[in-house]
């Protein structure tokens, strides 16, 4: 029993006031704050944490038991492995220099963020105790020592642990003579610079022996029952966190006591140091249940009081009585009424009373940057009759009142939130700064068919409530409109002089004035500013020539700023519609002038009519019509299009062959007007109108286009110069009138299904909706808005952005949310650059032999509340043409760079649409020795001396001479066709491995002494779909090269097809039509979709498949004859399911047939069982597996053919 209540208090202790850290799960507290928490499911390593802290960089380190982890936000790394940096146990950040500290019984480093410096035993580092000690203390007092303690857990035996201290760059190591504890825990430094050090005892479990000791003018003294103290086990906390000396300066401590099962009174109660001697108070003990003791001193200076809290273990019901919290008054302590002013814990959204609440014990911690002053009364996942989180009170108005509840409090400030301990991992706080607006904030419309949102020049957020755009979502709400400026939400209504209450689109001409269309006429409002700085309406209704009321729904400004306004559904009225007549008028300066209608008096009485107008580059006005009796009819009819030259309606000419069907406008560019129809793209130039549907150039390919969404969709989607063209659930296109280029989630596209286009044409960006949030699209760089489930189930209905940075969200059926930004820049680093699969973590290297030439660049911004909101753009100067698409990704990878000078640029934009810092790191690749300028100079050197030499030898020996030139120039012949061999055949190999995200991929090459003829290639298709092949061309030498360079164009020329079959057969038939004798290509394939794949093997090893659910190796064996060994082969297909956790392995025979000393052949049978056993690691590790078995089996013999693997994991 008394091993349960010691762990219930060591637990509780752990969970609040541990000074601790550790990618993601968003929650919410009931105060509407958000809580990212990291467990072992995100990667974090360890939960048994013993430190945590964040340094200037921005990088949080955590330290535990089990070794210590650096985090950016997506990874925890094992930074330092070479100096055993991932073993140490415990550690402190001195953040005034800059230098951190790290312990374990074993060593101690130092790192001033330059400089690891290491000390063991040989540098004088020990610390006495125990074998199984761990590190339980490193902390620097305020003369810069530095502090290091241990001790042994569980265990009753006297000097278990140890103490070392390390100043000036040197240890003292105490033992029993010179320190008289058992061990050391914590200390707290008093106001006259004393430092009292507690212990957990010599019995570790009990708490026996946990006596103090007092560190004064560089002596220790043990405070026990001979200077009249019987107190035992104090409880010290982070000063950041408690303060425990009272305004007289005297220093406070609790005392829990021994044998927490059984409490003794003469060890449990309170301790002060005065400065000069210790006191103890016990009395109180009496006023508190048996199974209660002392578990924290806070002094409040806010309050200016001292208070006492103490623990249960088995918990208890709050009700107001409790006695858990003391407060000390004229020498005594008495029971303070703080609980009995609370009276009642009450939830915060529901206002209900929480009577069932059991807690085990109460802290006060101090106020921070973020969070007040709080009293916690504290419920643990250990505490099982507990259903609540912990309670956390703040004084304000002289009371404490409910601030928020939420697992634990916090223990660690960061750069923007606090971090604190939660069951499963680490929290980190974030204040909630955001809002969801409803019907008691303002807001007209909670459910609504399609709001119409506008951004004005100001920032403003103009929402409108009526929708006839697209007759199936068409409705009409007579409510008013709502703007958000930013602050708060406003209203205008009839009352406020709007001409009426349903509204339609909103639009700011070039003059900045504001006009609103209505069911009654437009209304122009004028934002002015009062002296104040808010923003002020004026409003307007402008009449029509004839006085009466007219109806519009939508607004157009020409080039020369003329203003046109028309109703763009006439329609009867129906169910939540109603009726509209037609209406084009142009402004005057006073009031609208009605156009009458250029349409046939046929058309003009049919019961359906849509129309929209639109300007050309030639300043033309068309007007477009569609017309029908029946509305199912009107989304199919085609087009009719009137053209006005401000003075007068005409036809289309007919030389500009108009299509004959209905058009859905896209944009208007410098190139023309572009238009969709049911499966064709058109645009008109100003001449004529041409079908681009079929057409394909170097820079766009209009074939794609046929799939673009147009029945029932809004097609106008153009902002910034580029036109915006949704594929339903495949992906979008974006379109510059020149470029035209398809975007899928491996692009950075949030999601397939994009809803409800909101354009900023003032901006140039664009708005989607999805289900898993929204998504702003400003050119080509996306930036993504990951739906909250906490603030409503599925995701944003419609999406625009004020002029503040902030997300406005409407949220059907529930309000409008305002998703505030942060206007704050999160540092980019680049965290860790892999040079030829060695990590560099600091300290990068800046000149590399040539055979260092594979990176992979690790970077992340260090936003640890959104990282995966996060998109990147990486540019490698001396390599690549331009920066990257913005994505998501976190590395950047490039295999066998050439010898040059380089510089890797990575830059980013984060959750908060902030642009981060630019971070680079330039690199030189020193080219081989033999390609050097002194390489040079010796060959010259040595060309000149031998020409010398040849001259000699030929006047005394010329036949002689003759022969052995000849001989010479043979054999450079030869080596320099081998060596040609060798550079066509990497020639033909990709610089880069695919970016695929559900697929981990590795690829390994060691080319033979004498050139072989392997070969391995990728192409990913606009599906996402994944083509590898593997090949190895027969004969050796230039032969060998020719043989791969046929394969490549073979490759390249039919990549976009997905057809293996026709390929490897076509591939057959053109090989062998080139007579090129007994020279052949053996190929395997295979192409990876979704959760299959598509396989064949032509003379190839076969594929191995290693089975994640049954741990076994499939291997697939398909026997074609290799590719140009004879006509007529019919090459079989197979088709086989693949699941996450699998891994493939395909490889040439290269690695098979390798021999050793006894020239024993390596076999397929060892290949299976060697990729058997590494199956289970990553493809890296796989390979590296792979190639020590080559190294071993070989005892590093350079292979006689090449050897290549390509790994690749399902993930």
């Amino acid at each position: 029993m008394r091993v349960t209540y010691l762990k219930n208090l060591i637990l509780l202790m752990i969970f609040v006031f541990s000074s601790l850290l550790i990618s993601q799960q968003k929650l919410k507290t009931e105060a509407n704050a958000d809580i990212v928490e990291y467990t072992n499911r995100e990667g974090l390593p360890t939960t048994n944490l013993t430190n945590g802290i964040q340094t200037k960089d921005g990088f949080i380190w955590i330290s535990s038991v089990e070794g210590t982890y650096r985090f950016n936000g997506y990874e925890f790394e094992e930074v330092g492995t070479d100096i055993g940096l991932p073993t140490m146990q415990n550690m402190y950040y001195d953040s005034t220099k800059n230098v951190m500290y790290f312990a374990s019984p074993a060593k101690f480093i130092t790192f001033d963020g330059k400089e690891f410096k290491v000390y063991t035993e040989n540098e004088g580092y020990k610390i006495n105790g125990l074998s199984g000690q761990f590190i339980t203390l490193v902390k620097a007092d305020s003369k810069g020592r530095i502090w290091i303690g241990s001790a042994t857990p569980f265990v009753d035996k006297k000097n278990n642990g140890g103490l070392t201290k390390f100043e000036n760059g040197k240890f003292t190591v105490y033992d029993s003579k010179n320190y008289p504890l058992d061990n050391a825990t914590n200390f707290i430094e008093t106001p006259y610079g004393d430092l009292i050090f507690n212990s957990t005892g010599r019995n570790t479990q009990t708490r026996e022996g946990s006596y103090v000791a007092l560190f004064k003018n560089g002596v220790f003294k043990r405070i026990d029952e001979s200077a009249g103290i019987t107190l035992q086990n104090a409880r010290m906390y982070p000063e950041k966190n408690v303060t425990a000396i009272d305004r007289d300066g005297n220093t406070w401590l609790a005392c829990s006591g021994v044998d927490l099962s059984n409490r003794s009174k003469l060890s449990s109660g309170v301790l002060m140091y005065d400065g000069n001697k210790f006191h103890q108070f016990t009395e109180f003990m009496n006023q508190v249940k048996r199974d209660q003791f002392p578990i924290q001193l806070y002094y409040s200076s806010k309050i200016n009081k001292l208070f006492m809290t103490t623990f249960t273990p088995g918990g208890e019901l709050f009700n107001g009585n409790n006695k858990s919290v003391l407060e000390f008054e004229n020498g005594k302590w008495k029971v303070s009424n703080i609980l009995k002013e609370i009276n009642a814990i009450r939830d915060l959204k529901t206002d209900r009373v929480i009577n069932d609440f059991i807690y085990s014990g109460v802290f006060f911690l101090k106020a921070n940057k973020y969070l007040p002053e709080r009293l916690i009364l504290q419920s643990t996942a250990q505490n099982q009759s507990s259903k609540y989180p912990a309670q956390i009170f703040s004084y304000s108005d002289n009371k404490w009142k409910k601030f928020d509840s939420f697992e634990t409090g916090p223990v660690t400030e960061i750069n923007e939130g606090l971090v604190f301990r939660t069951s499963r991992g680490i929290g980190i706080y974030y204040p909630n700064y955001s809002k969801m607006l409803t019907s008691k904030d303002g807001l007209l419309v909670t459910q609504s068919g399609i709001v119409t949102p506008y951004t004005d020049y100001s920032g403003l957020v103009w929402l409108s409530y009526s929708y006839t755009d697209l007759p199936a979502y068409a409705l009409t709400a007579n409510t008013g409109i709502n703007v958000w400026d930013g602050k708060k939400l406003r209203t205008i209504t009839e009352k406020d002089g709007l001409a009426s209450n349903i509204t339609f689109k909103v639009f700011q001409d070039s003059k900045k004035r504001v006009w609103i269309t209505t069911s009654k006429g437009l209304t122009m409002v004028r934002e002015i500013k009062n002296s104040e700085g808010e923003q002020i309406f004026k409003t307007n209704s402008v009449p029509n020539q004839n006085g009466k009321p007219y109806n519009t729904s939508d607004v157009l400004e020409t080039k020369n700023g003329d203003i046109y306004a028309w109703e763009n559904y006439v329609r009867p009225a129906d169910a939540n519609l109603i009726e509209a007549d037609y209406y084009l008028g142009k402004f005057d300066g006073e009031k609208f002038v009605k156009l009458n209608s250029p349409f046939s008096d046929d058309d003009n009485n049919k019961k359906y009519q849509l129309f929209d107008l639109k300007e050309d580059n030639e300043g033309r006005l068309w007007f477009f019509g569609l017309f029908s009796d029946n509305i199912k009819d009107i989304t199919s009819i085609q087009s009719k299009i009137m053209l006005y030259d401000g003075k007068s309606w005409t036809k289309p000419p007919t030389s500009w062959n108009v299509p004959s069907e209905q058009l859905h406008y896209v944009g208007n560019l410098k190139n023309g007007m572009y238009f969709l129809t049911v499966g064709g793209f058109y645009v008109f130039n100003g001449n004529n109108f041409v079908n681009l549907s079929d057409s394909v150039n170097a820079n766009a390919d209009f074939r794609i286009l046929k799939g673009a969404s147009v029945a029932g969709t809004q097609t106008e989607i153009q902002a910034g110069g580029n036109l915006y063209i949704r594929l339903r659930n495949r992906g979008l296109v974006i379109f510059d009138g020149t470029n035209l280029k398809f975007y899928t989630k491996k692009d950075g596209l949030l999601s397939t299904n994009l809803s409800n286009p909101v354009i900023d044409e003032i901006r140039g960006e664009v708005y989607f909706s999805s289900p898993s949030g929204a998504i702003k699209i400003n050119g080509n760089k996306f930036q993504t808005f990951l739906h909250d489930e906490s603030v409503a189930s599925g995701g944003p209905y419609i999406s625009a952005m004020d002029g503040f940075g902030n997300m406005v969200e409407f949220y059907n059926g529930v309000g409008l949310y305002i998703n505030k930004s942060e206007e704050k820049s999160y540092p980019l680093l680049i965290s860790s650059v892999s040079i030829a699969d060695k990590l560099n973590y600091y300290n990068l290297p800046t000149e590399l032999p040539y055979s260092e030439n594979s990176f992979i660049f690790n970077y992340a911004a260090l936003n640890y509340k959104d990282p995966k909101q996060t998109t990147y753009e990486h540019f490698l100067e001396g390599f690549d043409k331009g920066w990257s698409k913005a994505n998501n990704l976190t590395f950047a990878e490039y295999q066998n760079l050439p010898s040059g000078n380089y510089t890797f640029r990575v830059r980013g934009i984060t959750s908060n649409g902030e642009k981060t810092n630019e971070e680079s790191y330039s690199f030189t690749i020193n080219p081989p020795f033999w390609l050097t300028w002194w390489a040079y100079g010796i060959y010259i050197i040595g060309f000149v001396g031998m020409l010398g030499g040849i001259r000699k030898y030929e006047l005394e020996r010329r036949k002689e001479n003759e022969n052995k030139k000849f001989l010479q120039l043979e054999n450079e012949r030869k080596t320099k066709e081998l060596d040609e061999a060798r550079q066509l055949q990497l020639s033909m190999l990709p610089k880069s491995l695919p970016s695929i995200p559900h697929l981990d991929i590795a690829v390994f090459m060691k080319t033979a002494t004498e050139v072989g003829g392997d070969y391995y290639d990728f192409h990913v298709h606009m599906d996402g779909a994944l083509t590898v092949i593997l090949g190895d061309a027969t004969g050796h030498g230039m032969m060998s090269g020719m043989m791969v360079s046929i394969m490549k164009s073979l490759f390249m020329s039919d990549r976009t097809n997905k057809e293996l079959k026709p390929f490897f057969e076509n591939a057959n038939e053109a090989i062998k039509d080139m007579q090129l004798g007994r020279l052949m290509m053996a190929l395997t394939c295979v192409q990876i979709s979704n959760n299959k794949i598509i396989t064949t093997n032509a003379g190839m090893p076969p594929l191995f498949i290693y089975r994640k659910n049954s741990q076994t190796i499939e291997e697939v064996v398909i026997n074609n004859m290799p590719l140009g060994s004879m006509k007529g082969i019919v090459y079989d297909i197979k088709e086989i399911k693949i699941e996450r956790g699998d891994t493939l392995l395909l490889m040439s025979d290269g690695f098979a047939e390798l021999r050793n000393e006894n020239n024993e052949i390596y076999g397929y049978k060892r290949a299976r069982n060697s990729f058997e056993e590494s199956a289970k690691k990553e493809p890296e590790e796989i390979i590296t597996h792979l190639r020590e078995e080559a190294r071993s089996w070989t005892n590093d013999k350079e292979p006689d053919d090449d050897v290549t693997f390509v790994v690749i994991k399902v993930k």
